[in-house]
């Protein structure tokens, strides 16, 4: 047991002489919006100014340019949301889109893709996504810097001997 603890110790001590990283969300922040989900988009772009941040919204025609504009990119809507629906179905999960099916589900999925860090805020309706949206406001902004922050390295000890 001992043994352990000494290797547990060295690692901590060599982990320690690497820089860790503070991600500051400041944006800028773009939102992918159809029409249907606008209200929600203008919600969440006052929540999110009003935080600090800069925001734009943009239709899902501009994915290249909301790319270009931001430090992180959120997509209104779900896998069958008109307009994001082709941007959105690859990056959800079968069982995230089967959520999404359910009357009432409403949640945010914090993804990486296309060299960024995307939030999908959806709900089974316009309803669902705008009650999402509310829930990211409240915990995900936290959450999501959170995610930017770690260096995505992982420490595993394995036993060795008996």
């Amino acid at each position: 047991m001992l043994r352990y603890f000494a290797c547990f110790m060295i690692s901590l001590m060599i982990l320690s002489l690497y820089p860790v990283s503070s991600i500051e969300l400041t944006g800028p922040v773009a939102i992918i919006s159809n029409s249907i989900d606008m209200p929600t988009a203008e919600k969440l772009k006052s929540s999110l100014t009003a935080m600090g941040f800069e925001v734009e919204i943009f239709p899902p025609e501009r994915l290249a340019d909301a790319l270009n504009y931001c430090q992180f990119l959120i997509v209104l809507g779900g896998h069958r949301a008109i307009g994001v629906s082709e941007l959105v179905a690859p990056l959800l999960s079968g069982e995230e889109k089967a959520n999404l099916e359910r009357r009432g589900y409403a949640y945010y999925f914090i993804k990486r893709a296309w060299g960024k860090y995307i939030v999908i805020i959806a709900g089974n309706d316009r309803f669902g996504t705008y009650r999402a949206a509310n829930t990211f406001i409240i915990k995900g902004v936290r959450e999501l810097k959170a995610y930017m922050g770690s260096p995505g390295v992982a420490l595993v000890l394995v036993p060795i001997g008996g």
